[in-house]
Order: C-alpha cells, then sequence, then structure tokens
C-alpha cells in the first residue's frame, strides 16, 4: 500500500493501532502480490490482474481501490492521437492497468499496438502510467485518455484495481479490524484535521471509490473472462509484472 489512494487504509491503521499489531508493508501494487504469492503475507491488498497467479485466497473485506468515472491516476499518456498510436510503453508497477488496456485496445478502441514494459530502444507512442507520479508527468504527454473513464464508457461499470485477499480460513478478526480502520481512516480524511491537500482530499473522496459492492464484483468478473481472451501482444524482452 503505497500510493495516496491506499491513503485512508494506513492511515487508519495507524490511528487505531492497528499498525502496531500487525506488520505492514507499504509497497507497489506489484509487490504486493508478490509478497502474498511467496507467503510472505497473510493478507493482501492485491490488484486483480495479479489475482490468477495467487494459489488459493479469499477475496475479503469491505472495501477495494476502485472508480465509477475519472479516476485521473491510470492513464494512458500519449504523444499522438489515439488512432496513431502504434507502440505502448507499460508500467512494471501495474499487472492490472497493462491488462487494462490491452482490453480497452481490443474491445474498445478496436486497435493492435505493440507493447514494452522496459526500455528496448523504441520511443514508444504512448505510456501506461499508474499512481501520484502522473500528477507530476502528465503535462509532458500532449494527450491524456483516463483508463477507468474508457472501461465504464465500455462497458456501463465501475473499474476495480485492487481487493483485499486473504489466505484461506485466515481468522476473521483482522479483516474486521482493517473494515474498521479504513472507516476511521476516511473519516479523518472528511474532517480535515490532516495535512492532506484539497486536491488530494478530492480525489479521494471523489476520483477513487472503495466499497467493494456488486457492480464492482460484476465488473471483476468481467475483467478476468476479458483477460483469459488476450493474445500474447508483448515484445520479445518484456515481462508483464
Amino acid at each position: 500500500m503505497e500510493y495516496l489512494n491506499t491513503f485512508p487504509f494506513y492511515e487508519g491503521m495507524r490511528l487505531t493501532g492497528l499498525d502496531q499489531e500487525m506488520e505492514v508493508n507499504r509497497v507497489v501494487p506489484a509487490e504486493c502480490a508478490r509478497l502474498f504469492k511467496q507467503n510472505e503475507v497473510d493478507i493482501s491488498l492485491c490488484p486483480v490482474g495479479a489475482l490468477d497467479e495467487m494459489g488459493e485466497y479469499e477475496i475479503v473485506g469491505d472495501y477495494c481501490i476502485g472508480a465509477d468515472g475519472p479516476v485521473n491516476t491510470v492513464m494512458l499518456l500519449s504523444h499522438v492521437p489515439l488512432n496513431e498510436i502504434n507502440t505502448v510503453k507499460l508500467d512494471s508497477h501495474s499487472r492490472t492497468s497493462n491488462l487494462l488496456v490491452q482490453i480497452l485496445a481490443k474491445h474498445h478502441w478496436k486497435k493492435e499496438w505493440s507493447y514494452y514494459d522496459k526500455e528496448n530502444g523504441v520511443i514508444p507512442d504512448a505510456t501506461v502510467m499508474i499512481g501520484d507520479k502522473v500528477f507530476k508527468e502528465k503535462d509532458n504527454f500532449q494527450y491524456h485518455y483516463d483508463l477507468a473513464v474508457a472501461w465504464k464508457e465500455l462497458t456501463g461499470l465501475p473499474m476495480i484495481f485492487a481487493v483485499w485477499i486473504a489466505k484461506p480460513g485466515i481468522s476473521s478478526e483482522p479483516v474486521h479490524k482493517i473494515n474498521e480502520s479504513f472507516e476511521v481512516g476516511m473519516a479523518h480524511v472528511l474532517n480535515g484535521n490532516h495535512s492532506l491537500e484539497p486536491w488530494q482530499v478530492d480525489y479521494l473522496t471523489h476520483s477513487i471509490s472503495y466499497p467493494l459492492d456488486d457492480h464492482k464484483r460484476k465488473a471483476l468478473s468481467l475483467f478476468n473472462a476479458w483477460k483469459e481472451q488476450l493474445q500474447p501482444t508483448m515484445s520479445s524482452n518484456a515481462v508483464i509484472s
């Protein structure tokens, strides 16, 4: 849990003292998945694009990381218009967003692009970028495509980026405590007694949608189905992480 969108979770854990009861790792999404897969943690806020690699798990908790409209931090940033894109550099921090852009290219934009996730001598036309760095980097690109908006246009559903998962059979007590800490953290965001800037509060309260509801579960099922239909489209020296 490293990005701003997890602030209500980790700030709530700090305020409730849960971070003293549990070992909390604040890391990028790909690392959240790795830690769970390698049995280094029992509970993870896991990117949905990595769920099929997690072995046995249960989706737990009442909250997730999602968006029901513009999310502003999961973007395809381009130097050329959409219809002129041929090559796309992926974000090594997010398997979910990398898969999402490929799903959108196939089903929404009807495009066939070449994808890379590391430097290989090719200057890409567009770049998938996630997280807080989008706010700093997007002005360097002429064209901005919000992937959550494109998903909503395609499906009519919210996009779900990460869910809490746990090892099967784990006690429900830590999950309840995570739910409670989130609610404390979100109340803290809303009460104004913090160092967040107004744009950050707006992002947390309007761009991110946290409740794990039936619409997001339906979106997850659809995402998983389309993900399975993707053909390998990566360059030979690239690996989605």
